[in-house]
């Protein structure tokens, strides 16, 4: 709830000066028709025209605007059966009343012989009351028992990362931490050990061998296999790059890792140059995450044409490839190869921006993890994550929010869905 208040005193030996001077004229301008006929059954009395008055003033300073932008019959004063005053609002009082989102007005007002004082307060609900949890979505949290431990929520493993983009998978491992994962496996390129051992402090870092590269190499599989057996689900793609021998490594780790995946950014890219078929030819839950340029480059087609059938297409790679597909933009598509279909409804323009997406994998990767079926996983990830950015644009705007601030507002997101 929020509370807005204005408040106005007059001296009623103004009101009485403007009368005498300008009678008639001033109570046309500045009062409606009811008002004037309050006034005549008050014999005129300047206490009172002086109370009406400030209750005026009182009011569009509480809807923030002031007399001028906001005129002076639009806010009408009005009293009950027992003389207690109320407020009804016209044209852009009544605009500015609406998108402030004000649900309720009180108005006191107050005179001696020789002051009026009005005092108002609107209240209403914040976004964050306001907001209705669809039932599909909330059912899908699951409650936490008490007897918990780390190891309960998941063992997530983040491979992202490279030299110039250590930030996605920054980002990845944040948003599985903040998401609920018990555990945290960041596998990263040797090179870049110092700079995550200090950026993450509640992840397990797992440096792989690159050979002073700054990017996985293929020869780095042995050691990632061995890091990655015992993980509930993986997060691989985001910043790592893409050349031949990490298009290799990428396919190797798919066909060898038995666990559920989520593939995204790079690490779609290295499938779209690469083979296909290994996503068909996987042993476990695939769950793909692209953006429209992604996936056009996943099925050779021009993003126009994709973005003319998201439905269609989402629904077809699921399909083909049996994955879940997540595709992103504004109301996001997931899709299982089972026919399923959500579109999702929270999100806001200001989410596009860099990074917005890797905070997705590692929101999903960790739904996963805590043993949400994949299909499911998505569209809890999708709907927290689009919340998050609805909250974060509710403090910061469209135009100034980055992803770190979703990924600062995921926790109070799925805090939303909690029983």
């Amino acid at each position: 709830m929020f509370l807005r208040n204005g408040v106005d005193i007059v001296k009623v030996s103004r009101i009485e000066e403007i009368l005498t001077k300008k009678g008639d004229s001033f109570l046309n301008k500045i009062f409606t028709q009811s008002e004037r006929k309050y006034i005549e059954q008050k014999n005129y009395n300047p206490q009172t025209i002086a109370g009406i008055f400030a209750a005026k003033e009182a009011v569009s300073k509480m809807l923030g605007r002031g007399i001028g932008k906001i005129n002076w019959q639009d806010i009408e004063i009005l009293h009950d059966n027992r003389g207690k005053p109320h407020i009804r609002l016209y044209n852009e009082g009544l605009n500015t009343y609406k998108t402030l989102g004000i649900g309720n007005m009180e108005l006191s007002l107050s005179h001696e012989r020789e002051y009026a004082i009005a005092f108002v307060i609107g209240e209403g609900k914040s976004y964050h009351e306001e907001i209705a949890i669809p039932s599909e979505i909330k059912s899908i949290l699951p409650k936490r028992k008490e007897d918990s431990h780390k190891g309960t929520f998941g063992r997530v493993g983040v491979i992202a990362g490279s030299k110039g983009m250590t930030g996605a998978c920054y980002l990845t491992t944040m948003a599985a931490l903040k998401s609920g994962s018990g555990l945290v496996y960041t596998i990263i390129p040797n090179s870049l050990v110092d700079i995550f051992s200090i950026k993450l402090t509640e992840a397990i870092i797992k440096p792989v061998e690159d050979r002073d590269t700054g990017h996985f190499l293929l020869s780095s599989f042995e050691e990632i296999v061995e890091t990655i057996k015992d993980m509930d689900a993986l997060a691989i793609g985001p910043g790592i790059g893409v050349d031949e021998s990490r298009i290799k490594l990428i396919e190797k780790i798919l066909l060898s890792y038995e666990g559920p995946i989520v593939l995204d950014a790079d690490g779609l890219n290295c499938i779209s140059q690469g083979d296909l078929k290994v996503l068909k030819n996987r042993k476990a839950d695939t769950v793909i995450t692209p953006h429209p340029g992604e996936l056009s480059r996943l099925l050779n087609i021009e993003i126009e044409t994709l973005q003319q059938k998201r439905l269609e297409y989402s629904k077809w790679v699921s399909n083909k490839y049996n994955v879940v597909t997540v595709l992103k933009g504004a109301n996001t598509v997931i899709t299982s190869p089972g026919g399923e279909v959500y579109v999702n409804t929270t999100g806001n323009p200001g989410m596009a921006t860099a990074g917005s997406g890797d905070v997705l994998t590692g929101v999903i990767a960790s739904f996963i993890g805590q043993g949400i079926s994949s299909y499911k996983a998505a569209l809890l990830g999708v709907y927290c994550h689009g919340l998050a950015g609805d909250l974060a644009k509710e403090e910061k705007g469209e135009y100034g929010m980055i992803a770190s601030d979703i990924l600062f507002h995921i926790p109070y997101s799925i805090k939303k869905l909690e029983y």
